[in-house]
């Protein structure tokens, strides 16, 4: 990842009124759906239907015993078994707990001490804990434990969520900034990292009271671009050290998990859209079905368009019974889905080179799969596309170009096809 670049695009910023109000605390009133495994092997529920999972609990025994374990955020009754399609995870097998409603919350116990934690403790703490980092989706163990191989320059704490709705990062270092911060300092740790520091895109107001609690040299603003990619600023770090990043909710639960033995089991969530009737962040536990969010935060009118994600990087959800999983910050419900300008051949105006933080040539690495040209596709490394999307949002054709630059890194094929002149063979 580039640690500076001036591409990107600017996008609409719609984080208000949700980023401004207190997080609330939703309590589950129906079952919870909660996955045996994220991976293929599946695994079996750790008690028979009808008896009780207590908070904290695995709810599944694993063969594997890197098999990352997922934790019942409250006590309830194993109802089941339910095979959900979730447009995050795909198709996965997961218990459906019961659970009474008006549970509290258990007040903190004195936190373990830190220092004497090895690097190799704290990243088996966060395989046993189950946590997932939110930006992509993968297990926070097996991100440090190659960042600790691969070697770290800086680390940093993204809580910049470049995209218009979101702001569930904002409101995590609003209520936790100082246990987040401890987090980073854990993980840097592990990684042997030569710095880092948390990185945002606050008002001044916001910036300048997380700066008092983390320390001034901590907190670093990042261009309002989208999407933010200088984390750093040029210099800092020697060349041939990584930029790594995490995201600030993996890092609060890597701290909860080291200090008091918290697994995690839930997630901060911005609920938002133009057919929400009071959008806010909300703190759910897992596997809660997003229709009990909505409900929460009401609704002007039914929803048309259900997106688990935001505008940019988001996933259109077929129904309001999936429930909430790790990697899932935010939660929009649309009256009408946007607007699509109708598909048209590419004019070659360059604006999706232009927008490429990755240096990309999208037009042209869509053009050769379009052609079959597989072999040609090497030179322009498709690869480095990291699905951000925003050369589709500028392209005046209406062109899905993120989606065809995406299915170009996987072509691996061998045709070669001499339709016309080519004058980079």
């Amino acid at each position: 990842m580039p640690i500076e670049t001036r591409r990107g695009i600017r996008l609409p910023h719609l984080k208000e009124p949700a980023a401004s109000r207190e997080v609330a605390r939703l309590e589950a009133k129906g079952p919870l759906s909660l996955p045996l495994a994220y991976d293929e092997q599946g695994g079996t529920p750790i008690c028979a239907p009808r008896e009780i999972i207590r908070k904290g609990q695995p709810v599944a025994l694993c063969g594997d015993s890197g098999c990352l374990p997922v934790h019942a955020g409250v006590t309830g009754t194993l109802e089941g078994t339910r095979t959900v399609s979730h447009p995050l995870y795909g198709r996965i097998d997961c218990a459906v707990i019961g659970c009474p409603a008006g549970e509290t919350e258990e007040p903190d116990a004195l936190p373990a001490d830190l220092g004497r934690l090895s690097p190799d403790s704290v990243i088996e703490t966060a395989l046993h804990a189950g946590i997932i980092d939110e930006l992509d989706g993968v297990p926070l163990h097996l991100k440090l434990s190659q960042w600790k191989e691969e070697g770290c320059g800086c680390l940093v704490a993204d809580g910049t969520e470049p995209e218009p709705y979101a702001s569930s990062a904002w409101a995590v270092l609003n209520l936790h900034a100082e246990q987040v911060g401890e987090g980073l300092s854990l993980a840097a740790r592990c990684v042997d990292a030569e710095s880092c520091h948390v990185a945002v895109l606050l008002p001044g107001d916001r910036r300048r009271s997380l700066q008092q609690r983390l320390g001034e040299e901590r907190v670093y603003l990042v261009r309002r671009r989208y999407p933010v990619v200088r984390y750093a600023p040029a210099g800092r770090m020697r060349p041939d050290k990584a930029l790594r990043r995490v995201g600030v909710q993996a890092l609060l639960a890597l701290y909860r998990a080291t200090a008091f033995g918290e697994p995690q089991t839930g997630c901060v969530v911005t609920v938002a859209g133009d057919a929400v009737a009071t959008p806010q962040n909300l703190a759910v536990p897992f596997g809660v079905p997003v229709r009990e969010l909505l409900a929460h935060c009401g609704l002007r009118e039914d929803p048309q368009y259900l997106v688990l994600g935001d505008l940019m990087t988001g996933r259109t959800a077929p129904s309001d019974d999936l429930p909430v999983l790790p990697g899932m910050t935010c939660l929009l419900a649309l009256k009408v889905r946007p607007a699509l300008l109708p598909e048209r051949a590419c004019i070659g105006c360059g604006r999706c080179v232009h927008a490429c933080h990755a240096g990309l040539l999208p037009y042209e690495i869509v053009r050769r799969l379009e052609n079959m040209h597989y072999e040609r596709l090497v030179s322009l490394h498709p690869e480095g596309c990291d699905g951000c999307g925003a050369c589709s949002y500028v392209c005046p054709s209406g062109r899905d170009v993120a989606a065809r630059v995406q299915e170009a890194a996987g072509a691996h094929g061998t045709i070669f096809l001499e339709w016309g002149d080519d004058d980079d063979a």
